[in-house]
């Protein structure tokens, strides 16, 4: 888990800016025909979001309880399903929008059975089925049925049901109506009581966004990992909720937000985006539908301003992060000298890669952000790759920049990756170094982090230790007049490829890279970077010890300086003063090996990274 400093994402501000804009809002009153209802505070007001892969983000009076109210009837209705089955619900209640109000007495004029479960008539027929299945045990059943999607213990607030069963004068006429028209077979006070005590189960904000996560889960309560219900009744419980959730506002609601949801008259609203997350909001003003002022203006802003209607979803089969590593597990091409190695075998931990892949829709930049908070703390420099991106709309862009924002204030330096073909992030100026390739970025990373972890480092472009100057110092005094300083313009070639290879360039300063001519399988060419080379190093070692021609071109990157060593001086050495030959090849061999020695480990890396 992340430390406590790093979860702040731009997700949490995101709906911490949207509650602080709308707790101003003075509009509709707290529900007083149920005298308890009366008395909640009308200034309350809490926001969760959680989503499928578990983060919650939460503000405000987030676990402050309330009453649950008619949130609570989709959820019966899933377990009536789950206990009784489809078959038998559809012959008690319909699955028709009334456009009515939550009490109207909306039956069929033939059947007699009430249009949806959502109104008041359902969601009592659909209490007494559940009643009528088990009376000793119902209200334990539908109890537990919630606390499992709600991931705690609910109980039943006793001084709301009194007034609730005290004052519930039309719901019990309903319960009658029905039992006239045999929806409900038998006595109707069970039923009915059974609803009255479902309506009074205690919430929290946080609660309900856990419920709503659940059923985006498919019936997984995506924090606990219990199953209370499956896809196939999930399925029907949200279909229901779209077209009837909120009662005679439900059209406008599905045209405007596009989420399933629920209101209740204890001010709670929840809301479903299938697959992804769930929204809950508490805030006891309602307006004439019964609905929560604020809540309803939550949900449209959130869905509006980031794309999270039913209808306007793209798709995602696929994990957003492709994958993730650290600089311990990855080099660049760059090669370093042993002082740079042993630190970077050191810390190369604290360079964290990030490739993202697919549409990064809300919800796809939400796991890049839980990504990046969740190694923020062990993390110096990270680099996010966006090679495999489709997609990155605008609105996820301004999320994604403000996630980087809260990085490089902690500070943490964030590199880009591959990311020219976004127009949301190419067209902006972000202030974000770039990188054309995610080896540019890996070298990029390793750079600074060697100067912001070892500030006392010299510049990594002054002059270094040759392999000469591991020989005896006879040897070097008799290698010296044999060397031939050369020196080379930035973009000027050291090497060209099929040239001769019968020299050894040792670098005195500046910056080389080997770069090697691709024929790609679509035709086209390309040429790649083999290895970087700085001051210290030698390069053309293969061809210098083999007389084959040169595979690759080396051009200088920057004006630089190479100390040149022709292999026909060295044989005529040899023939003299065969040891210090000797010596330099021994030398000469070691280097190789160990440059061997780390590409084959890099290219094993790369099967799993």
């Amino acid at each position: 888990m992340p430390s406590p400093e790093f979860t702040a994402t731009a997700i949490q501000n995101l709906i911490e800016e949207v509650h602080d804009r709308l707790r101003g809002r003075r509009e509709g009153k707290v529900a007083d025909y149920i005298p308890e209802l009366a008395k909640a505070d009308p200034e309350d007001f809490g926001i969760v979001v959680a989503t499928a892969d578990g983060h919650i983000y939460a503000v405000g009076d987030s676990d402050k309880e309330f009453t649950i109210q008619s949130i609570s009837k989709p959820f019966a209705y899933g377990l009536a399903l789950k206990l009784l089955g489809r078959e038998h619900m559809h012959t008690k209640v319909g699955v028709e929008p009334s456009g009515e109000a939550f009490n109207a007495i909306s039956l069929d004029p033939v059947s007699g059975i009430p249009r949806n479960p959502m109104i008041n008539a359902g969601a009592i027929a659909t209490a007494a089925q559940i009643w009528q299945h088990n009376p000793e045990a119902a209200e334990a059943t539908l109890l537990g049925f919630l606390s499992d999607l709600a991931g705690r213990p609910l109980h039943v607030d006793e001084n709301v049901y009194s007034s609730e069963r005290d004052t519930g004068h039309r719901n019990r006429a309903i319960s009658h109506l029905l039992r006239n028209f045999d929806v409900i077979e038998s006595d109707p006070e069970g039923g009915l009581d059974l609803y009255f005590r479902q309506c009074a189960i205690a919430v929290s904000c946080r609660d309900l966004a856990i419920m709503a996560a659940s059923l985006a889960c498919q019936g997984r309560n995506p924090i606990s990992g219990a199953e209370p219900l499956n896809a196939d009744i999930t399925i029907q419980m949200l279909a229901l909720m779209g077209s009837c959730g909120m009662y005679d506002y439900a059209g406008q609601w599905l045209h405007d937000v596009g989420m399933p949801a629920k209101s209740g008259v204890g001010g709670g609203v929840l809301a479903v985006v299938p697959g992804r997350l769930g929204v809950a909001v508490y805030s006891p003003r309602l307006d004439p539908f019964g609905n929560s002022v604020r809540g309803i203006e939550v949900c449209e802003e959130l869905s509006k301003r980031h794309g999270l209607h039913l209808y306007n979803q793209n798709p995602r089969a696929i994990n957003t992060i492709r994958r993730s590593y650290t600089g311990s597990h990855r080099r660049s091409r760059r090669w370093r000298d042993a002082t740079e190695v042993g630190i970077l075998e050191k810390l190369g931990s604290r360079i964290r890669v990030v490739h993202a892949q697919g549409v990064l829709d809300f919800a796809a930049t939400e796991q890049l952000l839980a990504e990046l908070t969740a190694i923020a703390g062990q993390a110096s420099v990270v680099v996010v790759d966006f090679n495999q991106v489709l997609e990155l709309p605008p609105t996820s862009c301004s999320i994604l920049l403000g996630q980087v924002a809260l990085l490089r204030a902690k500070p943490i330096t964030v590199l880009l990756s591959r990311a020219d073909h976004l127009p949301s992030l190419a067209g902006l100026d972000h202030g974000l170094p770039t990188l054309p390739t995610i080896d540019a970025a890996l070298e990029e990373a390793e750079t600074i982090l060697l100067q912001k972890e070892r500030p006392e480092l010299p510049s990594l472009q002054a002059p270094q230790p040759t392999i000469l100057d591991g020989l005896d110092p006879d040897y070097r005094a008799i290698l010296n007049p044999l060397l031939e300083l050369t020196g080379f313009r930035a973009g000027e070639p050291a090497v060209q490829r099929n040239q001769s290879g019968d020299t050894l360039y040792i670098v005195v300063d500046g910056i080389f890279t080997t770069r090697i001519r691709l024929n790609l399988s679509n035709g086209t060419k390309k040429a790649t970077r083999l290895s970087t080379f700085s001051s210290g190093m030698c390069f053309g070692e293969i061809g210098f010890l083999t007389g084959q021609p040169r595979t690759a071109d080396v051009i200088a990157d920057t004006d630089g300086h190479c100390l040149l060593l022709r292999r026909e001086a060295l044989d005529n050495l040899g023939r003299s003063r065969p040891e210090v030959v000797i010596a330099l090849l021994r030398a000469l061999s070691s280097e190789l090996g160990s440059k061997l020695a780390s590409a084959s480990y890099q290219l094993t890396l790369l099967e799993h990274y």
